[in-house]
């Protein structure tokens, strides 16, 4: 809808008053927004009146502005400057600066772009003739005139058009040099055609002054800290002196540490007693030091200060493993007990060729088992709890846990499998030899494991699993080399023992040992005979053929070696003929037994004598 059409375009000479005029200046009600009576300035139609004069609707096109609408400007009183911004022309040619050759400017050979305002303030062309163009008139004539200056050399006068009909006189423009305000004294008045312009060379005009850009005044370019670098002599000052503080640092801090490594901060508190009271379980590690045992010691609570017992130390050494020792004593008695097996825990020390279970001898003495001998190490009482293992944990240990739990070596895992239920299936596997570091604070299945799987190492260092010209198995060497502890009683005869089990083997000859019918006499005796002789059971080879089905005892490294190399012979009998341990070997029957007498001679042996 056109301006034409709209009622509110009435001219100002034949609209009248209307009530409500003043209210609809401004929201004074609720409006069903903002805050009830609050003041809400309402936008203005183009014929309502105002205090400081209609607002002009302008136009840029081929109209002019409709002549009923009487468009007014705020009037000043008279000798007053005008308050309001004036623009001032340069002209376009410059006295004393012209050039002789015209030249063209791209920018002058396109028309000016024209702004069209909203649809709705246009209004449909009015046959009138348009404005003098002389001076500008309005804030789009004074845009228009601004582009043709730089489209023309000089400014074109365009005809006048009829003034409107209560025109209202405009203020004088400021004298003033310098634009300061947009004087509009004709802002009603038509706004000129703007002229077609030709692709023409441009008339000579003056050079366009140099523009200097503005300073940055957040630029401090008096900060020696940003743009300058800092002087080579005090950066340097600066490194060396951070470099000599960092080095005091480390310097203070590294004899701290050696100092506190040292002892020097520690405390030297002591005991007196030697006796102390109650008892504590102690246990040295294998890598411990004489600092880390004191320490050991003193969290015990067996001597007062951890540098109380490095210096009662001295040149001794303590021995790892478990120590049963009482609280409160001096650091010197504390090394002194740690010196002996009487306060060992945990230690025991295996001989050669013996056996899991007790046995009696033909003395009426017993022989205390591995078991027995595991179980005694392991008991003790402290303050703290018992800790230990009996023969029967152990036992039943034996007998019922799996191979996993008891770490059984690969190569022994057959014969074990067999004997399920029995004991005596680990017999052989525990080495002989010294075990200083049993824990008893461990279950009888942990303590058969930790006991197992380090005497499988100290086989295989042995060189149980290396090749052999024996043709025996690893396990069947072990069984062998069992039989060798508990035949021979000195060392230089178990190379020739062996030979001997290996000829009969290799002959398919009972081997006939006293030592394996033994293994399950009640009471064992070196002049067997009677039930044990007789006994049908896996180990003895006095009535099956081979080798026993477990090892008869501990090995030992001897042993174990003079099996693995045996001596060159093809012996097939031996026999003790003193107490001193003289073995008498023979190749036949009929030089047995002749050796034999010899043995009866000596008392060793009553049957057969």
């Amino acid at each position: 809808m056109s301006d034409q059409d709209d009622p509110r375009s009435e001219s100002a000479g034949d609209r009248q008053p209307r009530e409500g005029d003043e209210r609809r200046r401004y929201f004074t009600e609720s409006m069903g927004f903002g805050q009830s009576g609050n003041r809400h300035r309402r936008r203005r139609a183009p014929g309502d009146p105002t205090t400081t004069g209609s607002i002009p609707i302008v136009r840029t096109g081929d109209s002019l502005p409709d002549p009923t609408i009487e468009y007014r400007t705020p009037e000043r009183p008279a000798g007053e400057p005008s308050p309001y911004f004036q623009v001032q022309y340069r002209p376009s040619e410059v006295e004393g600066l012209s050039f002789t050759e015209p030249r063209t400017s791209p920018y002058a050979s396109e028309p000016p772009t024209v702004v069209n305002p909203p649809v709705r303030h246009q209004q449909p062309p009015a046959q009138q003739p348009p404005a003098a163009a002389s001076e500008p008139t309005g804030l789009f004539d004074i845009l228009d005139a601004t582009q043709e200056e730089s489209a023309r050399p000089a400014p074109a006068a365009a005809t006048p058009a009829p003034a409107a009909p209560a025109p209202i006189p405009s203020p004088e423009p400021s004298p003033a040099p310098v634009a300061a305000g947009i004087t509009d004294p004709n802002l009603g008045a038509p706004v000129p055609t703007p002229a077609r312009v030709e692709s023409a060379a441009e008339p000579a005009h003056a050079a366009p002054a140099r523009v200097t850009a503005a300073p940055d005044y957040l630029d401090d370019e008096t900060d020696d800290d940003v743009d300058r670098p800092m002087p080579a002599r005090k950066r340097n000052r600066k490194v060396l002196l951070t470099l000599l503080i960092l080095a005091v640092v480390v310097v203070l801090v590294l004899s701290g540490i050696a100092l506190k490594a040292l002892g020097v901060f520690d405390s030297s508190k002591d005991y007196d007693s030697t006796t102390g009271h109650g008892a504590a379980l102690v246990h040295v590690a294998s890598d411990s030091s004489i600092r880390d045992i004191g320490d050991t010691l003193a969290d015990a609570g067996v001597v007062g200060s951890r540098k109380a017992f490095v210096d009662a130390t001295g040149t001794e050494t303590v021995a790892a493993g478990f120590y049963k020792l009482p609280k409160g004593i001096s650091a010197a008695t504390a090394v002194q007990k740690m010196q002996g097996p009487e306060n060992r825990v945990g230690s025991i020390s295996l001989p050669e060729g013996r056996q899991l279970d007790s046995k009696k001898g033909a003395d009426g003495k017993t022989t205390p088992g591995v078991f027995e001998m595991i179980a005694t190490a392991t008991s003790v009482k402290t303050d703290d709890g018992t800790y230990g293992v009996t023969v029967k944990q152990l036992t039943e240990a034996a007998s019922d846990a799996s191979a996993d739990e008891l770490g059984i070596p690969a190569w022994a895992r057959e014969t074990f499998d067999k004997l399920g239920g029995d004991h005596r299936r680990i017999e052989g596997l525990i080495a002989a030899g010294s075990w200083e570091n049993i824990d008893p604070r461990e279950d009888a299945t942990q303590i058969l494991r930790s006991l197992i799987t380090a005497s499988a190492d100290r086989f295989t260092a042995w060189g149980i699993e290396s090749d052999t010209n024996t043709g025996l198995t690893p396990y069947q060497t072990l069984v062998t080399a069992s039989i060798v502890e508990r035949e021979a009683f000195d060392a230089a005869d178990f190379p020739k023992v062996a030979r001997v089990i290996l000829n009969r083997l290799k002959v398919d000859q009972r081997l006939e040992m006293d030592s394996t019918a033994n293994y399950t006499a009640d009471i064992q005796n070196i002049d067997l005979g009677g039930a044990a002789y007789k006994d049908e059971n896996a180990w003895n080879t006095y009535q099956h053929k081979g080798l026993p089905i477990t090892p008869i005892g501990t090995v030992g490294e001897r042993a174990l070696n003079a099996t693995i190399d045996p001596a060159n012979g093809d012996w097939l009998y031996f026999v003790t003929v003193d107490k001193d341990g003289k073995t008498l070997f023979s190749k036949t029957f009929e030089q047995h037994k002749k050796n034999r007498q010899v043995a009866c001679k000596n008392k060793l042996l009553v049957t057969g004598c």
